[in-house]
Formats: C-alpha cells, structure tokens, sequence
C-alpha cells in the first residue's frame, strides 16, 4: 500500500509539471525584447487580425496606419484623424492577473474611442520583422483579444 501511494504521488506530480498552461506565450531574453523594440520602430504598421472577446473587429482599424517612435510614442494616422498613445516592450515577472515570465506589448490610448479599445497589456506570441501577433489572456475586466500587426 506504501508503494502504491508513493507511485500515485509520482504520476500526479509527473502530470502536474507537464501541464503547460500558457502555450502562446514565449519567454525571451532581454536582448530579444531590445530586437522587438527595433522590429516594431521599422516603418509602418496596419491591423491584420484584431478580435476582442472572440468577436472580429479587424475592419473597424483597417483605415489606420501605426509607428511605433523612438521615445515609446506611438501615431496612428487614419483617414480623418491622427491619434498618439504609448507603447512598449517589457519583460515581466507575472501579475494577479498575468502570473507568467513573459514579455509584453503595452499599448496606450488616451483616447475612448476604437483606439481606446486597443490600449492593453499584450502577451507576445511571435515577431518578425513583417508581423507582430499579440494576445491578451483575460484580464482584470475579464476581457481577451488578438491583436496582429503587419507591415504595411
């Protein structure tokens, strides 16, 4: 009976550790955070994927094109408007919400309107230097998005 428990205790740790339960996000070094940074200031960027709690809002964007400036400024330049926000890479040790060592996509907009709606703390999924794919698990306001951009 002894040894049934110590090998019951073995395969449930063995399963436990196993478990990936954060397969989209990648863990990159700081170095690899400094090259997404010069990925993401190299030109101009559009919307190819955008979905907020699974429902498909990639057409309200497709007017804007995105630079991500020097100095974490970021200019969306649409057809009627031009709004700036903020952005950054980051790597982070996990939140309450975010508990994983991953590194980050911050987005800000001040502005309430569908820029507003993009302003998030992004898990990063891959980047080269053509795409950025981006992923918002749940957050504090139990939201969730997919958010790509590509070059233009």
């Amino acid at each position: 009976m002894k040894r049934f428990k110590i090998v019951l205790v073995f395969v449930m740790v063995s399963m436990l550790l196993s478990c990936d339960t954060d397969q989209d996000d990648i863990s990159i070094s700081e170095a690899e955070a400094n090259e997404l940074n010069m990925i993401a200031q190299e030109g101009e960027w559009k919307i190819s994927q955008f979905t907020r709690n699974d429902v498909e809002n990639t057409a309200n964007y497709s007017d804007y094109s995105f630079v991500f400036e020097d100095g974490n400024n970021l200019m969306a330049f649409g057809s009627i408007d031009e709004v700036s926000g903020t952005w950054r890479v980051s790597n982070d040790s996990g939140d309450e919400f975010d508990p994983y060592d991953d590194v980050d996509f911050h987005i800000f907009f001040s502005s309430q309107g569908k820029l507003g709606e993009l302003a998030n703390n992004y898990d990063v999924i891959a980047a080269t230097d053509s795409e950025i794919r981006l992923i918002l698990q749940q957050n504090s306001n139990g939201d969730s998005a997919r958010l790509t951009f590509s070059k233009n």
